[in-house]
């Protein structure tokens, strides 16, 4: 798979795929090369590598998680921040409650923005109502 000068796991596939069994052969036999006053065998060294990339596996997985929420969490940021921008020019335009209307949007914060996602997916975010035939009405 590798070699010491080219390591590399794989953290998408399995953590005793034969590619990271491969690595944890090529790790513990440097390991023990390089720790020569270690007691262990290479088949120890070997299974708690393997042991180490599972760990790794699930912090690589997480990362790339906290990423696409932390994308989407921005992503929704700036809809609301549009909504609010929308509504509060919408407010100057209207000359009598101005002041008001301002004073309104702005204490409502960007978390009482409503997001633009319908609650009728599938349907061009328009309601769909079916006609029931039901034999006991006449």
């Amino acid at each position: 798979c590798c070699t010491v000068d080219n390591f590399s796991v794989d953290l998408e596939g399995y953590a005793c795929s034969e590619w990271n069994r491969s690595a944890a052969h090529v790790f513990a036999m440097e390991y023990l090369k390089r720790y020569k006053g270690q007691n262990h065998t290479v088949e120890f060294v070997a299974e708690a590598w393997l042991t180490r990339v599972a760990r790794m596996k699930v912090q690589y997985k997480h990362s790339h998680q906290d990423k696409a929420i932390s994308k989407g969490r921005k992503a929704l940021h700036r809809r609301r921040q549009r909504k609010q921008e929308h509504r509060l020019d919408t407010a100057y335009q209207y000359a009598g409650i101005k002041g008001q209307a301002i004073r309104i949007v702005q204490s409502l914060g960007l978390d009482s923005m409503s997001s633009d996602e319908s609650d009728h997916e599938g349907h061009n975010g328009e309601a769909t109502y079916y006609d029931l035939d039901q034999g006991w009405h006449s």
